[in-house]
């Protein structure tokens, strides 16, 4: 897949190119987005089929237990008329007699013909129920799925049109504005194809192995059920990748609990996950923030915290927090590589250099919540990304 530079030339028409961006991104989305619901809809309509068949065969069960209830009724009949036969041998002519053992002997043919006829079609009809009901639970579990991706899929849909306000802050720098439409990009890419190659795949492979399952039902009960058991557990793994891609966009404690409880969120799975380790201490009374200045101080700490995964060479962390009287004051510190904030500036003037891209969104975020953000670092001594925030009236 091209790069975001090689797919769209960034020069001095950015309105008309981030319009462009903006397209290609929702039309992918939306795309996307349609074909998990195809999977769906196809799973829905192999349900919906089933249940028809299974109508069908109940229909046909009734009709067969009506055949054998009246021919056991006409056997009755038969059995009757034979008795009084064999009692009067002597009353009734010899071709009589054959006629009414033929008869006799017909009837109980076509009887056992149709209660085994009535028995197959009852089997039949069970093994549809159950394989009705199994189908059943797995389309309630697609759906959920489904439904979660398409509510994520939404969400970033909706997220882009940030990007239009988030440039019209930033224009004023050529460079930064360049560097977050690449930013925004990528981390849209990012999420895009981990949705496509997991939750995505997943049920895509979801659907194919209930539909083995479903054949196996019959022929194989115990490897349908161990199907059905991966089944489950393949269904956990994408529920819990699902849950991560949702934190990852934006932690649902953030908005439930706050700033302090997301953090802690956000350090333990670091931590889980074998990145980093952070000495987390929060002093003073907690003073309640507004949600846009929550949001953005929680991006500024794992934006620092990721620089530090990424770059500094150590494996520990800390962040301290202090609720001041005034202010709220912050602390992102490492001991690891650090850098040259010279030539960071230096990088930043220069419209070829990369530079510090992470250290410009954070100040940029920064001073849109009206805080002050302060990067104090050399090489080998470690980095400090010192925030205070004044509190608002």
């Amino acid at each position: 897949m091209a790069s975001f530079d090689e797919d769209i030339d960034i020069d001095n028409s950015g309105d008309k190119t981030l319009q462009q961006v903006l397209q290609k991104v929702c039309d992918a989305m939306e795309n996307s987005k349609g074909q998990i619901f195809e999977i769906f809809e196809s799973t829905k309509r192999e349900v919906d089929e089933t249940r028809r068949n299974l109508e069908e065969v109940k229909r046909m069960t009734r009709k067969l237990q009506d055949e054998v209830d009246a021919l056991v009724v006409q056997e009755q009949r038969e059995k009757q008329k034979l008795v009084r036969v064999s009692s009067n041998f002597a009353n009734y002519s010899e071709d009589k007699i054959r006629e009414c053992y033929e008869s006799a002997k017909n009837v109980q043919v076509n009887l056992g013909i149709a209660k085994e006829k009535e028995y197959q079609s009852r089997r039949q009809r069970d093994r549809m129920e159950l394989q009705l009901r199994n189908m059943e639970k797995t389309l309630v579990t697609a759906e959920r799925l489904a439904t979660k991706l398409g509510t994520i899929m939404g969400y970033l849909t909706s997220q882009l049109s940030d990007v239009v306000s988030q440039m019209e802050i930033v224009s004023k720098n050529k460079y930064l504005g360049i560097q977050i439409i690449k930013a925004q990009e990528e981390e849209r890419l990012r999420v895009s194809r981990e949705i496509h190659d997991g939750p995505a795949q997943q049920m895509a492979n979801l659907i194919y192995q209930s539909s083995i399952c479903e054949r196996l039902v019959d022929m194989k009960p115990d490897e349908a059920k161990r199907g059905m058991q991966e089944l489950r557990h393949q269904i956990r793994s994408c529920l819990t990748e699902v849950r991560q891609i949702i934190f990852d966009m934006r932690p649902m404690s953030l908005d439930d609990l706050g700033l302090v409880p997301a953090l802690k969120q956000l350090i333990n799975r670091m931590d889980d996950r074998g990145q980093l380790k952070v000495d987390f201490q929060v002093d003073g009374k907690d003073h309640p923030l507004e949600k846009h200045v929550e949001i953005t101080l929680f991006r500024i700490i794992q934006e620092a915290l990721n620089n530090v995964q990424r770059h500094s060479g150590v494996d520990v962390a800390k962040v301290r927090i202090l609720f001041a009287p005034d202010h709220l004051a912050l602390v992102i510190a490492d001991e690891g590589a650090g850098f040259d904030m010279d030539m960071m500036v230096e990088e930043r003037n220069n419209a070829e250099g990369n530079g510090h891209f992470g250290v410009l969104g954070m100040e940029e975020r920064a001073s849109i919540i009206g805080a002050a953000l302060t990067v104090v670092t050399a090489p080998g001594k470690g980095t400090k990304v010192h925030i205070k925030l004044p509190y608002t009236a």
